[in-house]
């Protein structure tokens, strides 16, 4: 008798009869769970992993105490269908649009795989995120790195014209990680127009949140249209989700069903219902918006005070050449209850010479910005 293996889909389907279908999430008013203040050195402030220290909506944070039972399920088809109908409806498209992934990292490598297998070109600015490079580069694609403008931004002219008949993708990040500028959007909307009819073009949108909304802000018009666009978002930032591994892909339908069948998860049901909550609480992003700007300007004050000259920022992070003599800074804020970087011990390489700051609450920002001019000895 052949042996089988059931189809994710299957799974999910399986899942549905058994699970949450009958949960109602209520809507929530938006306010974001305090940070606790333990020993700062069992309990670090991190700015390094451009998280959000305020953490998720009080909605999201109830349905984490009131489904634990979840952690014994596998999810529901039913509930990750809500979950796309919802991001349609907000974006204007069909549920067929959307990819639900494990965060915005699944669908880049997904898309990495997709577009740099057998050789395929793969053309991303740098420095910018380094999944879709990297990855493409395993699969064997062909990748040209270009590098960004004397204003650390995507250079759209240079990147136009690396695009040759091998390219498959063109990457751009939008605002950029780690420099967190931003491109014009009507500049990046006819360069998405234009390389559309030669090549893929991939949006990675995950910060576009920090952004005040604008008409045309986002790419997401181009997939409605139907161009050959994709855009990424995730609820790992802005949200306050990191950990819940919860991001979402928005494409034309045919490329969507390709990728689906390929990924090799399944997604989280608590981060699904998280996710449905967090998209309830209509005011959670525009006031985790206005905190990050607060908390940004304090950052960006005191740092240009010191004479760090930082690049100007849109997200909630910030970016700065370091001279030689600072490459051991994070490492002096230690013993204040800081982390910088993922490993503060060890001095930032010659190299590198860079800092990405990640932007926590305001109060801590303060406490940061009050420390800093002695930790440089000024």
């Amino acid at each position: 008798m052949p042996h089988t293996l059931p189809t994710r889909r299957a799974l999910l389907a399986g899942a549905a009869a058994v699970t949450t279908a009958a949960l109602t999430l209520r809507p929530e008013p938006s306010s974001a769970a305090p940070v606790p203040r333990r020993n700062w050195s069992q309990d670090p402030v991190r700015l390094f992993s451009n998280e959000n220290r305020y953490g998720p909506c009080e909605g999201a944070l109830r349905v984490m105490r009131e489904s634990p039972h979840l952690a014994s399920r596998y999810v529901s088809q039913t509930r990750v269908d809500a979950l796309k109908r919802a991001i349609a409806e907000l974006e204007g498209l069909t549920p067929e649009h959307v990819l639900i992934t494990a965060g915005s990292f699944e669908a880049l490598v997904l898309l990495a795989n997709e577009f740099g297998a057998g050789g395929g070109g793969v053309i991303c600015p740098d420095p910018s995120f380094p999944v879709v490079a990297t990855f493409a580069e395993r699969a064997g694609g062909k990748v040209q790195r270009v590098p960004l403008d004397a204003t650390m931004t995507h250079d759209l002219d240079a990147l136009a014209a690396r695009v040759d008949a091998n390219t498959k993708l063109v990457s751009v990040c939008n605002p950029n990680n780690p420099t967190g500028t931003v491109v014009d959007s009507a500049r990046l909307r006819s360069f998405c127009e234009a390389m559309a009819s030669r090549a893929t073009v991939l949006v990675d949108e995950v910060y576009i949140h920090y952004l005040e909304p604008a008409p045309g802000l986002s790419m997401v018009d181009l997939v409605r249209a139907g161009k050959d666009v994709i855009v990424t978002r995730s609820f790992s930032k802005i949200h306050g989700l990191a950990g819940m591994r919860m991001g979402y892909t928005l494409a034309q339908p045919a490329l969507v069903k390709k990728l689906d069948s390929r990924q090799m998860t399944l997604p989280n049901p608590l981060a699904v219902e998280a996710a449905l909550a967090s998209l309830q609480d209509k005011a959670f992003v525009p006031r985790m918006r206005k905190l990050t700007t607060d908390a940004r300007r304090i950052t960006t004050k005191a740092l240009d005070a010191a004479g760090l000259k930082p690049v100007p920022a849109h997200a909630n992070f910030v970016w700065m050449p370091l001279p030689p003599e600072l490459l051991d800074l994070p490492g002096r804020f230690i013993p204040h209850g800081f982390h910088l970087t993922t490993r503060p011990h060890v001095p930032i390489a010659p190299e590198i010479a860079c800092l990405r700051l990640t932007v926590g609450t305001v109060e801590e920002m303060t406490a940061f910005a009050t420390l800093l001019p002695s930790l440089l000895g000024r």
